[in-house]
């Protein structure tokens, strides 16, 4: 679905009500603008953002490169931009370019803070307004929540922002391409990076592996998996995945056949307990 002018018009005026700085601007006058406790991180740096490569990635003042963690941009690949990705571009472009940021990122120095890459993996704060890049990219539906193992922080306030841009059909949250899929509708969209959501049937424990059954025929229906080594993970977080037969969840992932659809999570922050 290609989007309409209107859209573009309202997402601009959005924009625009976000990130135009006006004289006098204290944080308490400008209740529009995504901000975040950036406590469960680290300040590792301040610099000035000079490019903006894509829209996970810019370009600081000393030529370090820099990924925007905890988010996912469903048209983009490395071949294609689709025009969310385009307009999440612009947003980046008339937020950042010229101006002085702070970079976040994971508390300890060796655990996810850089790419294979040597990119470095960091949560944005513009300093004019204290203004949180990933949350203001959420709050306008132009991104998804996909944190990581190594990077699972500011989850919760993600979740929420993301969860008010759905509720506002903004962005892509208007368009079906991009929707949350019913686990009997995961079988027809495998082989991508995706939101699902339905009820746990049961839970079972084989081989030391965790599988969390989403119908009552694990051969074709949907499921989820816990690796032996990610368990501890959700127990360090008091979860017992084993206890969840009848839990309402949505999980985001990698989607892909294996005894039909299937995915691995391997973290808490991957799997949110809904309404």
């Amino acid at each position: 679905m290609l989007i309409s002018r209107l859209q573009i018009l309202a997402l601009f005026i959005l924009i625009a009500s976000f990130f135009t700085a006006s004289v006098g601007y204290t944080r308490e006058g400008a209740e529009s603008f995504p901000f975040s406790d950036f406590s469960s991180l680290k300040k590792t740096d301040t610099a000035e953002v000079v490019s903006i490569i894509d829209p996970y990635t810019l370009q600081l003042h000393d030529g370090r490169i820099v990924r925007l963690s905890g988010i996912e941009f469903p048209d983009f690949t490395v071949h294609e931009a689709g025009e969310f990705s385009v307009l999440a571009m612009k947003v980046l472009e008339d937020m950042l370019l010229g101006q002085g940021v702070n970079i976040y990122q994971t508390p300890k120095k060796d655990w996810g803070r850089t790419t294979h890459l040597g990119h470095h993996l960091a949560h944005i704060e513009r300093i004019d307004g204290d203004v949180w890049v990933q949350g203001s990219l959420l709050a306008l539906g132009l991104a998804q929540v996909n944190t990581t193992q190594r990077t699972p922080e500011l989850a919760q306030e993600m979740y929420s922002l993301e969860k008010q841009a759905r509720e506002q059909k903004l962005g892509l949250w208007e368009d079906e391409k991009f929707k949350i899929l019913t686990t009997d509708e995961a079988a027809e969209h495998l082989d991508n990076w995706h939101i699902v959501e339905g009820t746990i049937e049961s839970a079972a424990l084989k081989n030391n592996r965790i599988f969390l059954n989403f119908g009552k025929d694990w051969r074709t229906d949907f499921t989820v998996s816990i690796a032996p080594k990610d368990k501890r993970l959700f127990s360090k977080a008091g979860l017992d995945p084993l206890g969840w037969g009848g839990k309402a969840v949505r999980v985001r992932g990698w989607l892909r056949s294996y005894n039909g659809p299937y995915m691995e999570i391997d973290h808490p922050e991957a799997i949110e307990t809904t309404p």
